[in-house]
């Protein structure tokens, strides 16, 4: 019996064929899925399959690239040749983007149901889900219909099942020139009508017909806030203290995102040892802090630019070193120097200075 993984992604709202915008102020995508992904042998009768939930959560259009990376040309063009000449099935690669009524082709699935596959993409092991019941299923309800809907037998006439929203054969190599615009590409416009009917529960499905088992790039940009990238793709992301005020009641931090990368949403989920904050000191002695949730609610850190201010209350003596520092476990940090702010509060200069070591007289 031929094995599955199913992997779980978390977007939102997304299309995949041509169409006019879902409105009409363009609005830049802030979510992206940047992945190399592996891609196991499977053949005509029994593809290799992947599944990835996508969650959309506004109107807008969804972008799709796939990329072979460092790719054997040879073998790949004698695959193409050899798929021509299967009568049954003449395509290598397949990629799809379909709504949850996919699997039982009537409704969309249960929403709590499709949130706890969303949820485990964070902690997704291939080893749990090459064993799981539900994941076996869901492959097995997928292939189903997707033999139903491209079909073995080419002489039926199907119409374009609704849930199915787009897909492409195509691949783009290393080279492939720009201008090839449409080459391994694919987008879907959603409005607010297919939103409300699909719930906002989607899936991207990966085939693999062939013996070849390249390393594949999967780009995904989508109106959403979810944010998963390899590190080999990310962006420099640089969390920086800008500013450091003080009176003798409150102690104010400005924190602002220095870089270029955009911040995943589950930094903001984490908790304990694992959770991103700003910590306060008074002369060497920590006094307390705050979460990255509790500092940036809002999410402005989560955008290159972005700014938040943080006020503590906190009563400050005369000459007493102030020290506010960023402390970032687990996160690939740009700029470790701009993390920590240092300053000695003198009573009636609400501008806190930095401490300097006089010269000698």
């Amino acid at each position: 019996m031929r094995t599955f993984s199913g992997f779980f992604l978390v977007l939102a709202l997304c299309c995949l064929s041509p169409g006019r915008p879902a409105h009409g102020e363009i609005v830049k995508n802030q979510g992206l899925f940047h992945q190399q992904i592996k891609l196991f042998t499977g053949d005509s009768k029994d593809p290799y399959l992947l599944l990835y939930p996508i969650e959309i959560t506004n109107p807008g259009r969804v972008e799709f690239e796939f990329k072979l990376i460092k790719p054997d040309e040879e073998r790949y063009r004698s695959a193409v040749e050899k798929a021509r000449q299967n009568k049954a099935r003449s395509t290598v690669f397949r990629w799809s983007f379909v709504d949850s009524r996919f699997f039982d082709q009537k409704k969309p699935m249960q929403p709590g149901k499709f949130q706890q596959w969303v949820k485990e993409a964070n902690s997704y092991n291939p080893a749990e889900y090459l064993a799981g019941d539900q994941i076996r299923g869901l492959v097995k309800a997928a292939k189903a219909t997707l033999d139903f809907v491209f079909g073995k037998n080419k002489k039926q006439k199907k119409e374009v099942p609704v849930y199915l929203h787009g897909y492409t054969q195509a691949v783009r190599f290393p080279d492939t020139p720009e201008n090839h615009i449409t080459t391994g590409r694919m987008h879907h416009d959603i409005d607010f009508s297919e939103l409300s009917q699909t719930q906002g529960m989607y899936f991207l499905v990966l085939e693999n017909f062939s013996q070849l088992a390249p390393e594949l790039e999967v780009k995904v940009s989508f109106p959403g806030t979810q944010y998963q990238v390899d590190k080999a793709f990310l962006l420099p992301r640089d969390l920086g203290i800008t500013v450091l005020n003080i009176d003798s009641g409150t102690v104010s931090v400005e924190v602002q995102n220095l870089g270029e990368g955009t911040l995943a949403q589950d930094l903001y989920t984490r908790k304990g040892k694992d959770a991103l904050s700003l910590m306060l000191s008074l002369n060497g002695k920590s006094w307390g802090g705050v979460t990255l949730a509790g500092l940036d609610p809002e999410m402005r850190l989560a955008a290159p630019g972005g700014k938040v201010r943080h006020t503590f209350t906190v009563t400050v003596p005369e000459n007493t070193d102030v020290a506010a520092e960023l402390v970032l476990p687990k996160f690939e940090d740009a700029d470790a120097l701009n993390n920590k702010k240092n300053a000695r509060f003198h009573q009636g200069k609400r501008m806190m200075q930095p401490i300097l070591q006089q010269r000698p007289q």
